[in-house]
């Protein structure tokens, strides 16, 4: 497939091609925290400059439909945005550019931080009665909040969801949202629908994980919006954690060093994830 339209595929379908198939590996190394990111923030062009931007870029790509436009510090090269997929263009539209923008001198990936900031930005706007939550017991803080694309047949998964106890002790709330690795209508879809859809969620849950059986049901869900979504956001396998700052853990941390990973985050203004 020419680059070009392996790229026009990923704005337009948002990194549908991660498919998630295998269990991510257990994630146990603990990266430093990297240094506060003030991002500058690049604001939309003008309504006049997107238009002619489009019709460059769609006079060869004409299904190109980007969400955003905005500026970048490289005069003349514009980030486009589709969802969780960006890329960049050059002002006459000819010229595309596939892959992330860093600053080499300060060290940023500006690309990976938008993408941080659009996934808090999608997160943070999910309702409570789109995931199921586990909250630290009464007299602990809470302290950060995380989410987890999670599968009930995953070991790794339910090895993170064993320890449970230990990440509510530390602060540390788990939202959990849904990936099936098998895809819709295999059985491990179809029992993430009956944990929704059980009268006590959260119990039917833990019953799942411990490789019970649980009563078949079904009703209204959110199980296919969170698989497309882990999809959009790049996920390889489960568990994927997403921290409260945005950044993706792909594959399983014991509580300690998750604890450890948040805590040591530096704190920063956040980065809009559009202007």
């Amino acid at each position: 497939m020419k680059p070009i339209l392996r790229l026009s595929l990923l704005l337009s379908l948002g990194l549908a091609a991660c498919g998630g198939d295998q269990p991510a590996e257990p994630a146990t190394e603990t990266k430093p925290a990297a240094a506060p990111v003030a991002l500058e923030v690049a604001p939309e062009v003008s309504e006049q400059e997107r238009e002619r931007i489009v019709a460059n870029l769609q006079a060869h790509l004409p299904e190109l439909a980007p969400d955003a436009i905005r500026g970048t510090p490289m005069p003349g090269i514009f980030e486009i945005q589709s969802g969780q997929a960006f890329g960049y263009v050059s002002e006459s539209g000819r010229y595309l550019i596939e892959g992330d923008l860093v600053d080499l001198q300060t060290g940023v990936a500006l690309t990976e931080e938008r993408r941080k900031a659009q996934r808090v930005a999608i997160l943070d706007s999910l309702q409570d009665d789109h995931v199921i939550s586990y909250a630290p017991p009464s007299g602990t803080p809470l302290k950060h909040s995380v989410w987890v694309f999670t599968d009930v047949d995953c070991g790794y998964c339910r090895k993170l969801h064993s320890e449970l106890d230990s990440y509510l002790a530390k602060g540390i709330k788990i939202n959990y949202l849904f990936y099936p690795r098998s895809g819709p209508g295999s059985p491990s879809f179809n029992k993430a629908v009956s944990v929704w859809c059980a009268d006590d969620p959260r119990a039917a849950m833990t019953t799942a994980k411990n490789g019970a059986s649980i009563e078949a049901k079904s009703c209204e869900n959110p199980v296919m919006d969170d698989y497309r979504l882990g999809q959009q956001m790049g996920l390889r396998g489960t568990p994927m954690i997403v921290l409260d700052d945005g950044e993706v853990v792909q594959g399983y941390l014991p509580a300690a060093a998750l604890a450890a990973r948040l805590d040591s985050a530096p704190k920063a203004d956040p980065v809009p994830a559009k202007s």
